[in-house]
């Protein structure tokens, strides 16, 4: 078991990697590009989160507006007795009964 830890110990100490220069510029590079694109990212993140409520908000207002329209509609549509037919119906009756009317008065006035 002794042997065991000593060769661990000794591996994991002469396994350590060096970097030249060049190699920590280009590393440390990477970790600043890679922290800018995770804070870009949730930048974006939170944008989405705030349209996703904003477009919640719309729905419902929208919704509103269309319970509002269908109130609006029951109210401006016409009675079954508003209709353009019963009018021109009672337009020809009343055109029908005023000139049986004068046709009558005259008969009247024939006789007398």
């Amino acid at each position: 078991m002794r042997k065991l830890l000593i060769l661990l110990f000794v591996t994991i100490g002469f396994s350590q990697t060096t970097f030249t220069d060049e190699e920590m510029i280009n590393l440390e590079n990477d970790f600043i590009y890679l922290e800018n694109k995770v804070d870009s990212l949730s930048y974006q993140d939170s944008l989405k989160a705030v349209l996703i409520t904003t477009l919640e908000e719309e729905l419902k207002l929208t919704n509103e507006q269309l319970a509002l329209t269908e109130k609006k509609v029951k109210l401006v549509k016409p009675s079954w007795w508003e209709n353009k037919w019963l009018y021109f119906g009672y337009g020809a009756t009343l055109g029908y009964a005023v000139t049986e009317l004068i046709n009558q008065i005259g008969k009247l006035s024939d006789i007398f």
